[in-house]
């Protein structure tokens, strides 16, 4: 369930990374208008995360694709100030280098190249599905959105070599 806190102000990247070690159990982003909005993890809901991550991780291992896998708790500051947690993600060497010293930053200022959304029963289809195509607008190649509800997925864009999604080893999760 997708929840926006209200008559909260504007936090910034350290308050809001503060939130989240304050409330464990709670994910905490900040959309592109600047409210923080916060949604747990159903049990069900984070067995498929953790299907999705698996296999992002297990790609990377059997490509050597390199880069770095992300986990759900994982925040990216985007162009618009928002800050998102895709479901499962990953991010190339070289745009990770491209960072410099920005990698010191809480939150990275950039874009995974992969991004997975998986849709819970509170959430409506269209806002995942909007939310996925705005990770296309930042910068990811490949974005998917997920709903396990509804048993159907939506991929936009390229995968990287070699990197093949078992929607349903992820929806049966």
């Amino acid at each position: 369930m997708l929840t926006t806190v209200v008559g909260l102000p504007r936090v910034s990247d350290d308050e809001l990374e503060t939130l989240g070690r304050l409330n464990p159990g709670w994910a905490f982003e900040r959309d592109d208008e600047g409210h923080t909005v916060l949604s747990p993890t159903s049990s069900r809901g984070g067995a498929k995360n953790s299907a999705a991550l698996k296999q992002l991780v297990l790609w990377q291992e059997r490509t050597a694709a390199g880069g770095i896998v992300f986990d759900s708790s994982t925040g990216f500051k985007m162009s618009t100030g928002a800050v998102r947690s895709p479901d499962a993600s990953w991010l190339s060497q070289g745009r990770i280098d491209s960072l410099g010293q920005r990698i010191e930053e809480t939150f990275w200022p950039i874009c995974p190249d992969v991004t997975i959304e998986l849709r819970s029963p509170s959430e409506e289809w269209s806002a995942v599905v909007r939310k996925v195509r705005g990770y296309l607008r930042e910068g990811a190649s490949f974005a998917v959105a997920i709903d396990p509800v509804g048993k159907r997925h939506l991929a936009f864009g390229e995968p990287p070599a070699g990197l093949v999604l078992d929607i349903d080893a992820i929806v049966n999760a």
